[in-house]
């Protein structure tokens, strides 16, 4: 029997009405098999006390049983489909296409919102007079060490230039905006970070917010290729600053990586576990 590769809601000619009175928000969930992560993040989002909501899923025709997991639990997902894709921002613009809330959120697979009532606190500060609404957000890492949790507020605004502001997760986008400033697929590793310098170059309106949006775990982030991700902040860069703050910045960054990765950490994995423990305490790193 052929598997069913789009369902929910709509597809039932069951969607449901948004409160006109209240700001309605689109979750969009990019995935690919990673059906335990889906299920983490398919509870965080479903248990959310605001319901001005509709959650869409986007799957890269994964093999693990996600489109068996999504089509037993369409009744509470506004659409989903699973097909080929040509990688995570396609697929995100996929969502976004698809969303008809007034404001989008990316909770991929793994993600989840930081508190039950995080929406009901955002969604006071999502109306007409800004265009993209952030706040902080929850990692975790764990290494061989010890596990590490560390909660995080945004960057300062003016350097959006060299670094995004705060992880995708805890960022609201109007969708009007979101749709017209589409991904640019060619960024493999940043073309979130792309989006919001394209939208703060043309001065649209930018509000941070005294909350913890989301919670993630960060620890993946060491198979990052940091030189094809730092060319890629380089190419952004160009939008908002001068050549020599460009290369006074990223010139830094390359010393301060390859001194890590070629002394630090090797100095590191020759200590004893408790000494690297006591030493991330010394620092404040936990």
């Amino acid at each position: 029997m052929k598997t069913q590769i789009h369902g929910g809601l709509r597809l039932l000619g069951k969607q449901q009405s948004f409160d006109e009175n209240l700001p309605s928000i689109s979750i969009i969930t990019v995935t690919f098999n990673r059906l335990e992560g889906l299920r983490e993040t398919f509870h965080s989002i479903t248990s959310q006390i605001y319901k001005n909501i509709e959650y869409i899923v986007i799957d890269g025709a994964s093999q693990d049983g996600t489109a068996d997991f999504l089509h037993k639990n369409e009744n509470m997902i506004s659409c989903w489909v699973s097909e080929k894709d040509s990688g995570i921002y396609d697929a995100m613009n996929k969502g976004a296409l698809a969303a008809t809330g007034d404001w989008i959120i990316f909770m991929n697979s793994g993600d989840k919102f930081f508190a039950e009532d995080t929406l009901t606190q955002v969604a006071q500060y999502l109306d007409s007079s800004v265009d993209v609404v952030y706040g902080g957000f929850e990692s975790i890492f764990v290494d061989k060490y010890q596990t590490r949790i560390f909660q995080r507020k945004p960057r300062n605004i003016s350097e959006i230039w060299c670094e995004i502001p705060t992880c995708h997760q805890s960022i609201f986008v109007k969708k009007k905006l979101q749709v017209q400033y589409l991904f640019d697929t060619s960024l493999t590793w940043c073309a979130d970070h792309d989006l919001l310098v394209r939208l703060y170059a043309d001065g649209y309106k930018f509000q941070e917010i005294p909350i913890l949006v989301s919670k993630f775990d960060a620890s993946g982030g060491d198979g990052r290729d940091i030189l094809s991700y730092t060319r890629q902040r380089w190419r952004i860069s160009k939008r908002l600053a001068s050549p020599l703050k460009r290369y006074r910045y990223f010139l830094r960054e390359y010393y301060n990586f390859f001194i890590w990765k070629f002394f630090i950490l090797k100095i590191r994995q020759m200590l004893p576990q408790g000494w690297v423990i006591a030493l991330r305490k010394h620092r404040g790193t936990g």
